[in-house]
């Protein structure tokens, strides 16, 4: 029912919101290790979930919805490493909302069509999702990488050299870097976006599926395996590139194995929500809200986003855009 699905929705969130937290206090180098001993810790996860489940049929089209996300999840330390935890996510959860929103609003991709009861709400939210997207574009998080730029201008002040040149060359490269990011982020949103819609796919095509369930968990293992096989992929063939050279922290193995198991919950949860409220219901809350929770880590915990416009930018951003995910919400 909806307390379940709602209940659903809050773990989902918590453990979203959290899951990059152990990782970032740790040097994730460029997140690839990260990914794959992450996709280790979630593998387990879906083996637990799938002998609880007492086994159920493997469905090989599954594996597609966690390949996706593993080529969206493939870019997220990088992305983090730019931007921050809380920015990062955040935007990369506006596309993955407006495609959620777009798979079962339209039923693209030969799911079943959802349209919304209430059209306006519905336009009001995605508005107000978009307006968040650009107000967040406009906070400048104080990351490792923009530290490390900031001492190299300093260094080169300090020697005297001519004081435009520098800066000016340095200031430009940042913000390229922030432009890469953020749209690299956008785009990754996408492919969480379509996690869900081999699954959705199988439950609503029931004549090329017999027996398939209509319930959410019995797809996790599978789910999972594609996450844990196209990790695998993506890791072989940036040890084939780099010779065998891959940077590899060991310090991370711990906090990423956390993550993999946060997060495998975290989708579980997920699972169950689309099954109790509908993708169109679940998808801008549990797709904005653990954004949310990691600008809070952001700004509190990890200090990465500073000062009153900034905050205060920051505040509004998150406003809108929940307020957005909630109209999404009730356009049901």
């Amino acid at each position: 029912g909806t307390g379940t699905g709602l209940a659903a929705c809050a773990v989902a969130s918590i453990f979203f919101g959290s899951v990059f937290v152990p990782v970032k206090r740790h040097d994730a180098g460029n997140g690839l290790f990260v990914q794959w001993v992450m996709s280790t810790g979630i593998l387990l996860i879906g083996l637990a979930v799938y002998s609880f489940e007492s086994f159920p049929p493997f469905y090989p089209l599954a594996m597609l919805g966690g390949a996706l996300w593993s080529i969206g999840n493939a870019t997220a330390v990088p992305i983090m490493g730019e931007l921050g935890i809380g920015l990062g996510m955040l935007v990369w959860g506006i596309t993955n909302v407006l495609t959620g929103w777009a798979c079962g609003s339209f039923g693209l991709f030969g799911t079943q069509a959802h349209p919304p009861t209430n059209v306006f709400f519905n336009a009001l939210g995605l508005t107000c999702v978009m307006a968040g997207g650009v107000l967040f574009s406009r906070v400048r998080p104080t990351t490792k990488g923009n530290l490390e730029e900031e001492r190299l201008v300093e260094e080169e002040m300090d020697e005297e050299l001519p004081l435009i040149d520098p800066i000016s060359t340095r200031g430009g490269g940042r913000a390229k870097k922030r432009i890469i990011a953020f749209i690299t982020a956008l785009v990754a949103g996408v492919f969480y976006g379509l996690t869900f819609v081999p699954v959705i796919y199988i439950q609503d095509n029931p004549e090329k599926f017999p027996n398939a369930s209509t319930a959410g968990l019995p797809y996790v293992f599978s789910h999972y395996c594609g996450i844990f096989l196209t990790s695998t992929v993506i890791f072989i063939v940036y040890i084939a590139f780099t010779l065998n050279k891959p940077q590899v922290n060991p310090l991370i193995v711990g906090p990423s194995l956390a993550a993999g198991f946060m997060w495998g919950i975290a989708q579980a949860a997920w699972f169950i929500a689309n099954e109790n409220l509908s993708q169109a219901v679940s998808f801008p809350i549990i797709g904005m809200l653990p954004g949310a929770l990691s600008a809070l880590w952001s700004v509190f915990y990890f200090r990465e986003i500073r000062g009153a416009k900034n905050l205060r930018i920051l505040s509004i951003a998150i406003g809108v855009t929940t307020a957005g995910a909630v109209f999404v919400g009730l356009s049901k």
